[in-house]
């Protein structure tokens, strides 16, 4: 009998000597994983598994295990856990978040099933908040509203506070760079500003042009602006130097209005012949013309994904369908930002915001690392938009540990890039995603492997910039729009390495208490509380006294 009890002694000790192990390797593997060290990490995690009794921690084991087999672009290995992990025990919501990323197919465009007035910003005359709004922006959590009769921005937002612009001319538009960090302002004199983001400081980015009117911006830094009194479209470089001039109506007098930019084409509103021309950015080619919808001509358009949008006072239009926009009597200018629609309405003295629910919600986070200090948990994050592909309203995130919603606080990081002129497509296997990372590639390096660095290059927080040496495919594509990143000529790598040392990139940061687990809690990031698109990363006891 006492031989017995000595036998379930033993075993009983080394079932906890056991359990200790795999925890402690588990939680080394977080902690090797916060510090950008994947295949370390890796190696932990193979290490825990194959001390890990049948716990009710194994599922959790299994789906890290799968994130770090796609961040060093194991694939198979990927699958293998991520079926592990869904079949044997209860698939969670991260298995069809990772399941996507294997399988590199992140659905880019759904149709827009509604398109409804949330609000509006209203200015009056005598005491005015603003009298003639022309353009509207959005940065962060504010709304910024351009008053060009009284030459002012006026910002709406957690705080209200209004900017003079400080030129003695009537501003025609005004567009924010997320790349920059800026605003750019056109004014009637010729001149286009930059100015912070907080308005406190201005330079002239150039001048002597023409009634300019400021259009649009792209991912790589350049400024897209309008000649109205010459028929052109100047392309600047981040520091105002002319990379290109686009004259589109040489041979017949055209008039034009707006102008967008998605991917590597180039969209600007011909209203003599009633068409959205579209052009490419880089060889200057016209592609295929998009003819306006039958009716009321459209005053401007946005583009959704390559979808044009065409929007008049009453009503906005894309494939055909008409959606109504009552609540304005004039439309100016409009901005799409994620699923925000807004439109400014002089007429009226206000800006009207919509919002717009489309048949699938495909926003998706991705959880980049945790860190513990003063008795709080700081989750951070990146929210990726196959349509917009640029989330800067972190209002709609849901965070929960272990399965309950924590009030979590949101608030901004912003970073510098490491930047990677032509590396290998391996070395982007061991980038470290605790920053962002700036890859400076080919088309043609690209062509055979894309598939199976889709996810690596989304996980590992690249920015993919491709130079354009050959057709791309629609993932290619697709890369590059989810990365915010863009499509390049090779005379343009310089220039880009120079706009990537720059640049501000954001991450959000979500704080709450945390308290001591007893086991292996799951902290789960999602947008929207219907989203089927869920992150979960872990952390232990261990994560949280070191």
């Amino acid at each position: 009998m006492r031989k017995m009890f000595f036998v379930l002694y033993v075993l009983i000790l080394l079932t906890s000597f056991a359990l200790a192990d795999y925890m402690n390797s588990f939680s080394a593997a977080v902690e090797a994983w916060n510090q950008g060290k994947t295949e370390q990490a890796l190696s932990l995690m193979k290490l825990s598994l194959s001390s890990t009794f049948n716990t009710s921690d194994a599922p959790d084991l299994w789906y890290f295990k799968a994130r770090l087999d796609l961040m060093t672009g194991k694939i198979n290995e990927a699958r293998q856990a991520l079926d592990t992990a869904g079949s044997v025990f209860k698939p969670k919501p991260v298995f069809k978040l990772l399941k996507n990323l294997t399988d590199a197919s992140i659905t880019s465009f759904s149709p827009i099933v509604s398109i409804k007035y949330i609000g509006s910003i209203n200015g009056f005359h005598n005491g005015e908040v603003f009298y003639s709004p022309i353009s509207v922006a959005i940065r962060r959590n504010s709304y910024y509203v351009l008053d060009a009769a009284n030459r002012f921005v006026e910002r709406f937002g957690s705080i209200q506070q209004r900017y003079k612009l400080g030129v003695d001319s009537t501003p025609t538009a005004m567009v924010y760079s997320n790349v920059m960090d800026s605003f750019f302002v056109s004014f009637e004199n010729g001149d286009v500003y930059k100015y912070t983001s907080d308005f406190s400081k201005k330079e002239k980015f150039t001048s002597k042009l023409s009634y300019p009117v400021v259009f649009c911006t792209d991912n790589a830094g350049r400024v897209y602006v309008g000649e109205y009194g010459r028929d052109a479209v100047d392309i600047f470089e981040y520091n105002g130097i002319l990379m290109k001039e686009m004259h589109f109506f040489d041979k017949k007098v055209h008039i034009f209005s707006y102008a967008r930019v998605f991917g590597d084409s180039f969209y600007i509103m011909d209203l003599t012949d009633k068409e959205v021309r579209k052009f490419d950015i880089i060889s200057g080619k016209e592609l295929s013309d998009i003819p306006f919808p039958k009716g009321v001509i459209p005053f401007t358009f946005e583009v959704m994904y390559g979808n044009v949008f065409f929007i008049s006072s009453k009503s906005a239009i894309i494939g055909g369908i008409s959606f109504n926009l009552n609540q304005s009597n004039s439309v100016f200018s409009s901005i799409l930002n994620g699923k925000l629609f807004v439109t400014s309405d002089p007429a009226a003295n206000k800006v009207n915001i919509y919002k717009i629910s489309m048949e699938k919600d495909v926003l998706f986070p991705i959880v980049d690392g945790l860190f513990f200090k003063g008795g709080k948990i700081y989750v951070r994050f990146r929210i990726i938009d196959p349509v917009d592909g640029f989330i800067e309203n972190p209002t709609n995130v849901v965070v929960k540990d272990n399965g309950l919603q924590s009030p979590a606080d949101i608030s901004y990081i912003s970073q510098n890039a490491m930047i990677y002129e032509f590396p290998r497509l391996d070395e982007i296997l061991k980038m470290n995603h605790v920053k962002p990372n700036v890859v400076i590639s080919r088309v043609s390096s690209f062509n055979k492997e894309v598939k199976n660095y889709f996810a690596p290059i989304l996980l590992n927080n690249v920015v993919l910039y491709l130079v354009r040496d050959g057709k791309p495919t629609e993932l290619e594509k697709l890369l590059v729009h989810l990365t915010n990143g863009a499509f390049i000529s090779d005379s343009e790598v310089e220039y880009i390495k120079k706009v990537s040392k720059y640049r501000r990139f954001v991450e959000f940061v979500a704080s709450y208490p945390v308290g001591l687990p007893t086991g292996i809690d799951d902290v789960s990031v999602s947008y929207g509380p219907t989203s089927n698109l869920i992150d979960s990363v872990y952390y232990t006891k261990q994560n949280v006294l070191k």
